[in-house]
């Protein structure tokens, strides 16, 4: 039985592995950088936290600002209820 499952993950890449190797149960917080100047980042920043309302109404967004020579670098970090949600929200987020 443990070679139809690993027959039916494909070995494409030359590898396999169990899902739960790649999707961690507990990984309910994205988190990155913004950065450029301040409309860009701001502009950003609200596609973002507009984004994960609507994946997650109770999604925890908060951010910590710091700029240099009129450039804003924005740490963003937005907390989901579970890793479902994050994951929808990066895929949704590429097309931002």
């Amino acid at each position: 039985m443990a070679d139809d499952i690993l027959k039916d993950c494909g070995d494409e890449c030359g590898c396999t592995m169990e899902i739960g190797t790649v999707i961690n149960d507990n990984d309910c917080v994205f988190e990155c950088e913004l950065t450029g100047d301040r409309a860009s980042v701001e502009g950003t920043f609200g596609r973002y936290a507009e984004e994960a309302k609507k994946v997650c109404e109770s999604a925890a967004v908060t951010s910590e600002d710091s700029e240099s020579d009129g450039i804003l670098t924005k740490k963003v970090r937005i907390e989901f209820s579970c890793t479902a949600e994050n994951i929808i929200f990066q895929l949704r987020a590429k097309s931002l």
